[in-house]
């Protein structure tokens, strides 16, 4: 079939093919501006598609029937007298035919996900009006359907669960090792969660792959590292105190600490590098955790178990970047771990330390405020929330973790 042949079914086939049926009979007028390009064609090409056109059953084309001596007859209009065989005899499923198929599977279709009946109800109001479901387009609900297996595995799965890793996990669910590697695929994935997690949380996974990652759902699982004076029960229980720059450790290995003596005091860094620094300038009793930027859902479940006893009895900082990202993740700690957490060297009288030729970038205020919204209620956010609230500038300058030096909550 020749490409203005199968154009101009096309055409004639959206006049037919609607969603609730397809027109049994049809006449179609063959106007200039619907039809321009056929129009535009030379007159041997047209013959060629009349020809094509007129070899069509259910199709009855009628030309111009007044036109100047010598000039080319037009179609003037087709006559479609069976409108569902001429689309199935073009190898078209009709529309109503498709909704009813896709409707069928997504009525069968179960997953142990609180929210999946009212996806559901919404998938089958968007499919209705012919548009696409996060991209996913009614005859592709099996993609869809692959989607909700993970998102199925990732709500059952408890904190403290071992992940696989990616690839394993990826051929145990759909018998292909690099499904979960798509970035379309995790996207989607993505936007079908979004709605259902932290708030905190959506801000921070700008991407499908960053979703999986907190998830734990990675190539490489990422040993948590964190520095602290006591025994870490795992298989075995583990002397910390012999280890001067801390410890990695996979997060579902642990099982519980045991303090000789109490730390003075628990600080969470956000930056890998700060983290570091920090443990090898620093040189006293506190338990210096590593988040990773946002941390991974098992690695907050084993900061769960670490502080526990800790919790309201030593003061708990988060260090991280003063920005909209560093104050989401001391948003979310407290309210992950349950417990009040103070900002440290991120707060509103903070200095940003720079060069005389440094160019500052500011972050607005506003946007600081609406990061830390969500934690409201734990004392100490709620101390620098109002400070940023009194504030007569509309913007702070950004202030890096790295750009500032290393100093202990003992000391500060």
């Amino acid at each position: 079939m020749s490409t203005h042949v199968e154009t101009f079914i096309n055409q004639l086939v959206k006049k037919i093919n609607k969603p609730e049926s397809v027109e049994s009979e049809c006449r179609i007028r063959i106007t200039d501006h619907a039809y321009h390009w056929y129009f535009a064609l030379s007159n041997s090409t047209k013959t060629a598609l009349h020809q094509a056109l007129e070899s069509i059953a259910d199709l009855e084309i009628q030309y111009q029937r007044k036109v100047a001596l010598g000039a080319f007859k037009h179609i003037e209009y087709v006559q479609i007298t069976d409108g569902r065989s001429f689309i199935e005899s073009q190898g078209i499923t009709p529309k109503a035919d498709e909704i009813q198929v896709a409707f069928h599977h997504l009525e069968a279709a179960e997953f142990n996900v609180p929210w999946w009946d009212d996806t559901k109800s919404e998938i089958a109001q968007v499919w209705s009006s012919n548009k696409t479901f996060y991209g996913v387009k009614r005859n592709q609900a099996d993609r869809l359907f692959d989607a909700m297996k993970l998102v199925e595995y990732i709500v059952q799965s408890p904190d403290a669960e071992p992940v696989p890793d990616i690839r394993t996990l990826s051929a145990e669910l759909y018998g292909d090792s690099k499904k979960l590697e798509s970035k379309s695929f995790a996207g989607l994935i993505r936007k079908l969660m979004l709605p259902h997690i932290d708030d905190d949380v959506v801000g921070l996974v700008e991407d499908g792959v960053k979703l999986l990652e907190y998830f734990g759902i990675s190539k490489y699982p990422i040993p948590m590292r964190f520095k602290a004076d006591g025994l870490l029960h795992c298989r075995g229980v583990i002397d910390l105190s012999a280890l001067h720059y801390g410890i990695g450790v996979s997060p579902d290995e642990v099982k519980g600490i045991e303090w000789g003596q109490r730390p003075p005091y628990v600080l969470f860094i956000e930056n890998r590098a700060s983290f570091e620094r920090y443990v090898r300038e620093i040189d006293d009793l506190g338990l210096i955790i590593y988040t990773a930027g946002f941390p991974p859902r098992s690695w907050a479940h084993a900061m769960e178990i670490i502080i526990a006893e800790l919790r309201g009895a030593v003061p708990i900082y988060h260090w991280g970047d003063r920005d909209a990202g560093g104050y989401r993740i001391l948003a979310f700690l407290a309210k992950r771990l349950d417990t009040d957490i103070q900002p440290y060297l991120m707060g509103v009288e903070e200095q940003v330390q720079t060069q005389a030729d440094d160019e500052l970038e500011s972050k607005p205020v506003l946007e600081l405020m609406q990061a830390l919204e969500s934690a409201r209620g734990y004392p100490a956010i709620s101390v620098l929330y109002e400070e940023l609230a009194k504030l007569p500038l509309e913007s702070l300058p950004w202030i890096e973790q790295e750009q500032i030096a290393p100093v202990s909550p003992l000391k500060h």
